[in-house]
Parts: structure tokens; sequence; C-alpha cells
């Protein structure tokens, strides 16, 4: 008996540099297909005609969408509609919704909710078998707690055909120990759940059996809060000896000598650190906000293992002023980034600020933005909130006047991600040649730095080839010719 096929489509992603990466929600989504007795057929449509792969058979289409591409996602729901498709929806920004989603985006027959899956594939299976229901299903998952995927993931529907570099997404934790007050995380789940170790390894072996050596981005909210769970996974890679090179999201109060020299040991090349401000008075909720001298011997213990970090930061949080830009500028002067990145603030659906908007001094402008929040994120006259101190707009001129001042004083590389790294690691390249053709003036680069950077730093408006391996093989030419330099950590 034939599997019925299921449309698993990704819209363009906003940043170019996505369009190169194996997304894991989509990778869950067709595993989780394929254990159910379905066919994930992959529409990545940065690539791929969305006419053709809407004549593929398939009475259903499955999206995992981020703020960013729900919009695009909702138009693409309702394109498959008119071609006799009923669709479902999952990801991140349908959890942030809740119920709210079917009223954001009528295009969807299911949405999922939370980390639920393995309950949605009963439904799914029934949208792809043609049985439409009597109205909008919205499947959620058990109580909410965080929980870890029973299913190792399956990478095998993103085609090995050099479109994509050979970075893969790998996960150990789901939740967060730390309570950010503007972030989604303890909406998106409850709690903390960790992967058993054998698990992760055996993910990390089947990868490393076909790539040496293996570029891995953990995509934990914290990997560095783990506490003994991590130390038992580095110690474990380490003594498995599989040539794994990775990044993770982390924070400066969790990392000492022993961790730094542990994660180095275990093949960590890149850390993303999520700062957001320096300054005092600015609402970050983190613990290194009290002392920004633990930054930098976080940073400092980093280097010393030859890890690249990353710090990035949110312009415009409650308390934010032009003064503490200045204050958050000067003490980035002081640290020692090797790469530094952010935008201006966002209010988001379910976090503390938004749950409490009264106690952080926020109004809200727009009674409705909850549900329309995916069409004004990039709306730059659309106003939705201000802060006491601060309005859209003026967070907006304050993260263009901060990034112009990283750049200008030469700080760090500006948005240099833990990614990008990987990705031009992966091709063969180094980091001290990376950082190079990152600070050099785009009329003193070749067409072709000017093509691979272009993209690797995610600008606006870069375009990706329709041939995407033309691309990977761009960046592995340009990569392969800047191993001659020297001085590599």
């Amino acid at each position: 008996m034939s599997h019925p096929p299921v449309l698993v489509v990704r819209p363009a992603p906003s940043r170019p540099l996505g369009a190169f990466y194996r997304n894991l929600g989509l990778t869950m989504l067709a595993t989780h297909l394929t254990a159910a007795g379905m066919e994930p057929v992959l529409a990545d449509l940065t690539f791929d005609s969305y006419p053709v792969a809407l004549e593929c058979g398939a009475r259903a289409a499955a999206f995992s969408l981020y703020i960013d591409d729900f919009a695009e996602g909702a138009r693409l729901a309702g394109t498959a509609r008119e071609a006799g498709l009923l669709s479902a929806v999952g990801g991140p920004h349908a959890t942030l919704l809740g119920q709210d989603v079917v009223t954001a985006a009528d295009a969807f027959a299911v949405a999922g909710v939370g980390d639920c899956l393995p309950e949605a594939m009963p439904v799914i299976a029934g949208l792809a078998a043609g049985r439409a229901p009597a109205g909008p299903v919205v499947v959620t998952s058990g109580d909410g707690r965080a929980t870890m995927d029973a299913l190792t993931p399956d990478y095998s529907v993103w085609p090995d055909d050099g479109r994509y570099f050979p970075v893969f997404p790998v996960e150990f934790s789901r939740g967060c120990r730390q309570h950010c007050p503007f972030c989604t995380d303890p909406v998106l789940r409850g709690g903390v759940a960790v992967d058993p170790v054998e698990r992760t390894l055996g993910t990390l072996r089947t990868l490393a059996a076909d790539h040496d050596p293996l570029w891995v981005r953990f995509v934990d909210s914290s990997l560095s809060s783990l506490g003994p769970d991590l130390d038992r996974l580095l110690d474990a890679m380490t003594a498995a000896g599989l040539p794994v090179q990775w990044s993770a999201y982390a924070y400066p109060h969790d990392i000492g000598a022993g961790l730094a020299a542990r994660m180095a040991r275990a093949g960590c090349r890149a850390l993303f650190l999520g700062i957001e401000s320096l300054a005092p008075g600015v609402r970050v909720g983190k613990h290194h906000a009290k002392d920004p001298g633990e930054i930098a011997r976080a940073v400092d213990t980093l280097h010393q293992h030859g890890i690249f970090v990353h710090g990035n930061f949110i312009i415009g949080l409650p308390g934010e002023t032009p003064d503490t830009v200045r204050q958050t500028l000067d003490g980035i002067s002081r640290i020692g980034f090797d790469s530094v990145g952010g935008g201006p603030f966002y209010l988001t659906p379910g976090s503390t600020f938004e749950r409490r908007p009264g106690k952080f001094g926020i109004r809200i402008l727009d009674p409705a933005w909850r549900v329309r929040q995916h069409i004004s994120f990039y709306d730059p006259a659309h106003e939705y909130f201000a802060t006491a101190t601060l309005t859209q707009p003026q967070m907006k001129t304050l993260a263009a006047e901060f990034r112009s001042q990283v750049e200008t004083a030469r700080l760090a590389c500006w948005n240099l991600s833990d990614y990008a790294l990987l990705c031009w690691l992966s091709a063969g390249g180094t980091t001290t040649a990376l950082t190079a053709l990152w600070q050099q003036p785009d009329d003193q680069m070749t067409p072709a730095q000017q093509q691979v950077t272009s993209i690797l730093k995610e600008k606006t408006g870069a375009v990706v080839p329709g041939d995407a391996a033309s691309f990977v093989t761009a960046a592995r030419k340009l990569a392969s010719g800047s191993t001659h330099q020297a001085g590599e950590r």
C-alpha cells in the first residue's frame, strides 16, 4: 500500500542565510510523518516551484513557522487551499498564539500548539486522506510541560545535492532555566526537559558516519545552563572521539574555566551569548545585568580555549534611553567580543512583559496586535506598543545608531553569527580569514566575495541564487582560497 504524500512547505526565509539551513522543526515534522506512515515531500520555496509542488498528488500541506515567515506561510496555505489541499501549521508562532492562531490565519485547517507532533499525526493523516474537518482544529500537547521527542531526527528530507551547508541542527534539551521577561520560552513550553545522553550521542554518531568533520549547531535555548546533564554529554562526546565541531547558545554566568575547557575538548568552536544590555536600569532579567565584569571574564575565558564569542543585544527594552545605549557601547569596547549583533525590542505574545505590561511601563497601542503581529512585524509604520522611555520608531533609530557605532569604531564584526561562522568553516575556511573579510569594505571586494559575504551577513535585499549548489560551491571556493592565512585560533 502506498504511503499518502504530505507536502512539507518551507517559505523562502526572510534572512537569506537561512535558505542553506536544515530547519529542525521541519526535520522533525517530516520524521513524524514518515513514522506515521505518510510520505513527506519537501517544497523548499527558495529553490523549488510551488505550483509544481502542489501537483505532487498530496492532499495535505504542512508548515512549521516562526513569526518572520508566518504571514508568507498563511498566504501559501491559501494558495494550497485553492489547489484543493488542506493545510496544517505548527511551530513557535502558532504556539505563542495558542487558540488565537485560527483567528490570525484562516487558511489552516489544523493548528498544532506546543510539542504536539505525536498528537497531530492522526489529524494530519485525515487531511492526507482528503477528510476536511468541520471547522479549524487546534491540537495541543498534554499539560504544556517540556518533553523531548521520542523519535531520532531523520535529516533525509533535505536533499543531499550540495544545496545546503553541511551544518546540522541538534537538540539536547527543551525549555530554559532563565526567566527573561522579554522571552517566550516559558510560553512555548514549561520547565526543562533533557534528552538521554546516549540518544543525542546516537544522533551525532549517525551524522558523523557520513560527515567528517561534522558541523552541528545545538539549538537548545541555553545549552550552558544544563549543569551535570551538559557535563555528561560533553564527556561522552569527548570519549567517543567523534569529529564534531559545534556552536550553541549560552549565558556568561555559566562559563567558568572548567566548563570552557570541557566544551573546547568536545569540539566547541563558537558560542552565542544573549547579553541584551550592559547598562543598569534596563530590564534585562539576567544574572549578569548587575555585573558586566562577569561577561568580560566569561569572554576572556572562552577566548583562552579558542572559542569564538558572539554577543547579542536588544535595543529598547524597558528602561532604555540614548544614554543606556551609550553605556552598552562603552562596555562592548572594553569586553572584546569577536562579533556583536542585535536589533530593536519587539513585544511578543505570552512574555512576562506582555502579561504584565503596566508593571514595566509598557503601553499597548494596538489591542489586536497579537493576531496581527506577523503582518506588522516588518512594517516600519506600524506601532503597537511603547515603553515609558521610547516609542518603537525611537527604538529602531537607536538600534540603527548602535549598529553604526559598532561598525564605525570596529568594536567587533557586526552580526557574524555562530551559524554563519560554522557555514564558512564547514566550507573549508578559517575564522581569521572570515573576520578579515567581514571587515573589508565592499568596494575592495571581488564579485565572489561580495556575493558570499552579502548572504553570510544576512544583508537586506541579498539575493539567493536560484541554483543553491552554485552558492555553496562559490563559498567553498572562496573559503578554500583563504586557508593560507595564519594566526588561527
